[in-house]
């Protein structure tokens, strides 16, 4: 009875380390394929835009969005660490001490109008995008 109890035992614990190997999370989604969804492809990385142009942006995740500059430049922001307020806000601020916004400064962001803390993103690279064509 004893060896028969073990037995089960041992037969269930295979079971489940099998079932764990076999259910891995899925593959984590490259930036490439993120910004790709949006119809764009990475180009170089640059120091600055000139941040008097930038009309307009969207969240890619909670580390990169794309702004537009002008009618026809678009860039891709990364920053340092996520950022939660990039799901949440609706204006997209920045602080720059040099007159273009650059790898050195920081996105402000806050989460809804009535919100008194914003909360403070620092950019780490900058990309130039470019359309996809299909």
């Amino acid at each position: 009875m004893r060896y028969q109890w073990i037995t089960t035992v041992a037969g269930i614990s295979i079971l489940l380390l099998l079932g764990a190997c076999t259910n891995r999370p899925p593959a984590a989604e490259s930036i490439e394929d993120k910004v790709a969804r949006h119809g764009f492809a990475i180009g170089a990385q640059v120091n600055r835009v000139n941040n008097f142009q930038i009309n307009s942006w969207n969240m890619v995740d909670r580390k990169n969005a794309i702004i537009f500059v002008g009618a026809s430049r678009r860039y891709l922001i990364t920053t340092r660490n996520p950022c939660d307020g990039l799901a949440d806000t609706e204006v997209l601020n920045y602080s720059t001490t040099a007159g273009n916004l650059t790898d050195k400064d920081k996105l402000l962001l806050r989460r809804s109008p009535s919100a008194g803390r914003m909360e403070s993103c620092f950019i780490d690279t900058i990309y130039e995008l470019e359309k996809i064509r299909n």
